[in-house]
């Protein structure tokens, strides 16, 4: 008992005699350095110019063009409306589905006229690999080539199908588009337009620069028809870019990023919805980890190194919260021993480094100057988001606990 009281004693810890401070440090230090190195790599060798390596193909394959929207009519219909006007593919070569679930009466007709398929999925209210799965099954694993997946807002450039038609025809049967943030029309919208254009240059960029598969991102997904139509039914989960992944990686399928292909989608503007956006990103992140600790050996063993690299990403905290984990350690260890927060602070310019090197050109960058002072906002919204995370799901666990006692008494 008078070990433990004397952890609360000042004098305890800066016992030279007592090395606890300097193991906890030095296994904090190790674990948290492993996340840094890691991003600083990626970042590297993001600063690599971007060269598009695939000649024009000499024949046109045909897509399948699958719109996922979720209550959003109106949005997805524009989109549709932007596509068709703008793509310089030829319209005989692809054909343009909806996965339309919870739509209004007057989004449907509007959609009717329009040259598209619509697929109502069997369930009001389903994931949305659900809902991809439901119109999957609507066609023949040869009817198309490729499906490329986008979400209700996305709006991709004119040459998108030309290069996806070039790099398929390469041998690429799976492809991310560069996925970049269309309205920066507040400072939180440009932090989150920086944050995606950071993941895009370390995860996307990087990886393929390293040789290793791209990340998705959930929607500008481009895929060989054949092989999606194989595992689509096989797909879990509520995060569809993390499920696909999962997929293609554990058969050895290389994940192509083409970067001049943009894809335009909206962020939220503001720090409450940003924090209820996170809060969502929070629980998915939490059952990725768990995945990837315990898949991570076995795809080691067995040589499968891009999803050991893609289970390895999933563990990895967040950029915001491993800047802030380095931090409140660097104030921490500063505060008890001055002298073992050197490293620390090292720590933090690497990470920092790292993300300067994998900033956005052009006017992302630009804005992004103007509206760094709103970072501090950003990072409490993601400590808030956390923390009611945790509220919520302990809310949830005592109120089932009551349902299973009130059954109890019932049954008694």
């Amino acid at each position: 008992m008078n070990d433990i009281f004397a952890l609360f004693n000042p004098d305890w810890w800066m016992d030279e005699n007592n090395n606890a401070l300097q193991i906890t440090d030095a296994l904090l230090f190790l674990l948290l350095s492993i996340p840094v190195i890691y991003l600083f790599v990626c970042a590297l060798f993001s600063l690599a110019k971007y060269k598009n390596p695939y000649p024009k193909a000499k024949i046109k394959h045909r897509f399948l063009i699958l719109f996922n929207v979720y209550r959003n009519g109106k949005e997805v219909i524009q989109s549709i409306d932007y596509f068709l006007d703008t793509q310089q593919y030829p319209n005989d070569k692809y054909a343009v589905a909806i996965a339309a679930s919870q739509l209004s009466e007057e989004d449907i007709v509007t959609l009717l006229k329009m040259p598209v398929n619509i697929v109502v999925p069997d369930k009001e209210e389903c994931t949305k690999v659900y809902a991809i799965q439901q119109v999957m099954e609507r066609y023949a694993p040869d009817e198309y080539d490729m499906v490329i997946l986008f979400n209700s807002d996305n709006r991709i450039v004119p040459t998108a199908l030309d290069l996806f038609n070039d790099a398929y025809y390469a041998g690429c049967d799976a492809i991310q588009a560069h996925p970049m943030t269309e309205n920066l029309t507040t400072k939180i919208a440009i932090l989150n337009a920086t944050s995606e254009e950071i993941n895009n240059n370390i995860f996307r960029k990087g990886h393929t620069r390293m040789g290793l598969s791209s990340a998705l991102i959930g929607s500008a997904m481009a895929f060989d028809f054949s092989t999606f139509h194989r595992i689509c039914p096989t797909l879990k989960g509520q995060d569809l870019s993390k499920a696909i992944e999962a997929a293609f990686l554990k058969e050895n399928i290389y994940i192509e990023y083409l970067e001049e292909v943009v894809c335009y989608s909206k962020k939220v503007e503001s720090a409450n919805s940003y924090e209820d956006e996170r809060v969502g990103w929070v629980n998915t992140q939490k059952s990725s980890t768990f995945f990837g600790l315990r898949h991570l050996p076995i795809a080691v063993l067995k040589g499968e190194w891009d999803y050991a690299n893609k289970l390895f990403q999933w563990i990895l905290p967040s950029r915001l919260f491993l800047l802030a984990y380095l931090i409140g350690f660097t104030i921490i260890l500063t505060a008890l021993d001055w002298q073992l927060s050197f490293k620390w602070y090292g720590l933090i310019i690497a990470t920092v480094f790292a993300f300067l090197m994998a900033l956005p050109e052009g006017e992302i960058s630009k804005q992004f100057r103007h509206a760094f002072w709103a970072l501090p906002i950003l990072v409490f919204a993601s400590g808030i988001s956390h923390f009611k995370n945790l509220f919520a799901r302990n809310r949830r666990t005592k109120e089932k606990a009551g349902k299973e006692q009130k059954t109890k008494k019932r049954r008694k």
